[in-house]
């Protein structure tokens, strides 16, 4: 009886292990076959986007600020004070508009003392002139004097020359009138070249203390021109971008006090990504967006200096601008490279860069898995990117983030 025990619980035993290998292998096999939740997504977590086929206008976009052309620096004539602000940065000003007053004390006793020392030089200069004049008067009557004088010689030889003749007069009184006359003659001669250098030696004067006197003239007007520069106004139309300095401080002779922009003639600068900067050419037609309106543009200037990864971009504004317009104002801009023909591309996925081979995830027919696929992108234009390999026209593909996905060959979608 005990033999027969034994064998029925060793045929009871083997029987559990075997049940118990069996459900092992079937709960293994069901979790091979069930989807982990690492390979699963949410329909709502995702974006899809289906690729298209068609000419496709070839934009880069990039953002910036409006930027004057025509800007005014205003600076200091002279070391003096900041006496008074009137206008702060941001107000729209006139060539006329006040921006600040300066004041410099010394700079007004040096026009006091310039006006005084040309008030004294044109005293001196007509006290010369009224000098002058009577030397000059009185060589000239010096000079009537010796012609009477010789006058009366000439008379007297005239009278002597028949009586001499004839014996009346001596000949020794004869020749002495003769010399007389010959003296006269000579003097006056001497005289009138005494009289000529005299007029020409006062003209010499007068226009060397005329020289002078323009001198302490520019001397002047240079020193009103510092004082009235101490009024420091726009000189141009637009507005006050920058003021540097403050109420009450001191600033050099030349140092900054205030920048003007002119709104008339502006320009929009754009930051453009360096890769894609190589597609732009000057001449190239743009569109900028001032929040206010759009306007035309066109390509003038491609900065050849690289800053933090991008390019500065000018574009000549071509219309009208709008009524908020000003510079420093942010503003979008798309710059028209061309028009793709027949191109074949899909909204830009995130993470993915032009000109590069990336995995995608691709949906399947029943729209509940994806399939990880390289594919080849070429250029970014706008919001989408163009396709050069490993798709087709229809094909959808998740275009959100699946960085965290990317060690899964398929996924499956869940609703």
């Amino acid at each position: 009886m005990d033999i027969k025990r034994n064998i029925q619980v060793k045929k009871v035993s083997w029987l559990k292990r075997l049940t118990f290998l069996i459900c092992a292998l079937t709960f293994a096999g069901w979790q091979l076959n069930s989807p982990s939740s690492e390979n699963k997504l949410a329909r709502s977590d995702i974006r899809v986007a289906s690729v298209q086929q068609s000419d496709l206008p070839f934009t880069i976009s990039g953002f910036g600020k409006l930027i004057s052309k025509h800007k005014r620096l205003l600076t200091a004539p002279t070391v003096a004070t900041i006496e008074e602000v009137l206008v702060l940065p941001g107000t729209q000003v006139t060539a006329d508009t006040i921006i600040m007053r300066l004041s410099n004390p010394d700079l007004l006793l040096q026009v006091n003392n310039a006006e005084m020392e040309l008030v004294r030089h044109n005293a001196s200069l007509r006290e010369l002139k009224v000098n002058q004049k009577s030397e000059y008067l009185s060589y000239q009557a010096n000079l009537v004097n010796i012609k009477s004088n010789l006058a009366a010689a000439k008379l007297k030889v005239e009278a002597q020359t028949s009586l001499a003749a004839n014996g009346i007069v001596s000949a020794i009184d004869f020749k002495r009138s003769k010399l007389t006359e010959e003296q006269f003659e000579k003097q006056l001669k001497i005289e009138q070249q005494r009289l000529a250098h005299l007029k020409t030696a006062h003209q010499e004067k007068i226009a060397v203390q005329g020289q002078f006197a323009k001198q302490l003239e520019a001397n002047l007007a240079l020193k009103l021109s510092l004082q009235a520069g101490l009024v420091i106004h726009a000189d141009i139309e637009g507005v006050l971008q920058s003021l540097p300095v403050t109420l009450g401080q001191s600033v050099a002779s030349g140092e900054q006090l205030a920048l003007v922009a002119s709104n008339k003639t502006m320009m929009a600068q754009l930051q453009i990504p360096q890769g894609e900067a190589q597609e732009i050419a000057i001449g190239h037609q743009a569109e900028i967006n001032t929040r206010g309106a759009l306007v035309r543009g066109v390509v003038n200037r491609i900065d050849p200096v690289i800053t933090n990864g991008s390019v500065i971009i000018d574009i000549d504004i071509t219309q009208a601008l709008p009524a908020n317009a000003r510079p420093e104002l942010k503003v979008e801009g798309k710059i028209e490279i061309g028009l793709l023909s027949n191109a074949l591309y899909v909204k830009h996925p995130v993470g993915v860069k032009a000109n590069s081979s990336q995995p995608l995830f691709t949906l399947a027919d029943n729209k509940q898995s994806a399939m990880q696929r390289t594919m080849k992108f070429g250029r970014i234009i706008g919001n989408n990117i163009e396709l050069l390999s490993g798709a087709s026209t229809g094909e959808q593909f998740i275009v959100s983030d699946t960085t965290a996905y990317l060690q899964n060959q398929t996924m499956i979608i869940t609703d």
